[in-house]
């Protein structure tokens, strides 16, 4: 008995899997609603089992030809965030850009962003405890379906630091696609790259501040959109620095 239940389940969970719903818009403005029959369908014609109509074939001739999404797409995120109590406040503030370019091959990715927090107890003087920005720009040509060609530059800058306020990097590698599907894409990113700081009032008594070190970076990207609604990012970049003493790095960035 179990046996056959089994066997029912899957083949239940079988049907349910090879029918999908969707709306099909038609060339002259209407539009037909119900479950596609895959095994069934091909890009010739579409063989739809409508609720009231039955089986309906739909040739591919009749359909509304589908967009492609824009080649540019641009992204603006902001927070602001106070509190004031007893004369005591504090403030911090988050701006992030995005601007991204795509096709079949190139894919071109200008990013900046801006972080601070402050605040100031009552008769004290305003404390600054975050000051950061940060800018980049990274370009992806694919030479197959799974591996690109990649070369980025990173600079990020950090007011608070007595040494190294500013660093940048530069790299160079390949790129590879372990995950891409409808609602999530997972890339790996290895090469050569070159870094450099400075900047800062102890910049000076820093044997590293003020030079360029060859080395290597390290870089991991997820999206995932599992609705219209909601989308998550996670960009993290881990690079070494080839010194006397190997100075690693890391830079993670959410949305």
């Amino acid at each position: 008995m179990k046996q056959h239940l089994l066997l029912f389940s899957l083949l239940f969970t079988a049907g349910i899997t090879q029918a999908e719903t969707v709306t099909l818009e038609l060339l002259n403005g209407d539009s037909i609603t119900g479950t596609i029959i895959e095994e069934l369908s091909d890009d010739q014609e579409k063989i739809l089992d409508h609720p009231q109509l039955g089986r309906l074939t739909i040739p591919a001739s009749s359909l509304k030809p589908t967009l492609d999404p824009p080649a540019w797409s641009t992204s603006i995120t902001a927070g602001l965030i106070g509190n004031e109590k007893d004369g005591d406040s504090s403030l911090s503030t988050s701006l992030n850009a995005e601007s991204k370019y795509k096709n079949n091959k190139n894919i071109l990715v200008f990013k900046a962003g801006l972080n601070t927090n402050q605040s100031q107890d009552k008769g004290e003087p305003l404390d600054i405890k975050t000051q950061k920005g940060s800018a980049g720009f990274r370009y992806d040509y694919r030479l197959n379906d799974d591996f690109s060609f990649y070369s980025l530059t990173d600079y990020n800058y950090d007011g608070k630091n007595d040494s190294g306020v500013n660093s940048l990097l530069t790299g160079l590698g390949v790129s590879t696609t372990l995950i891409q599907n409808k609602t999530t894409e997972f890339t790996l990113s290895i090469g050569p790259s070159v870094q450099w700081t400075n900047g800062g009032n102890q910049c000076g008594q820093d044997i590293y501040c003020g030079n360029t070190y060859a080395g290597a970076s390290f870089a991991t990207d997820l999206s995932w959109k599992p609705t219209q609604r909601f989308k998550l990012e996670l960009n993290n970049l881990l690079s070494t620095a080839i010194t006397p003493k190997l100075k690693p790095g890391n830079s993670l960035i959410a949305k």
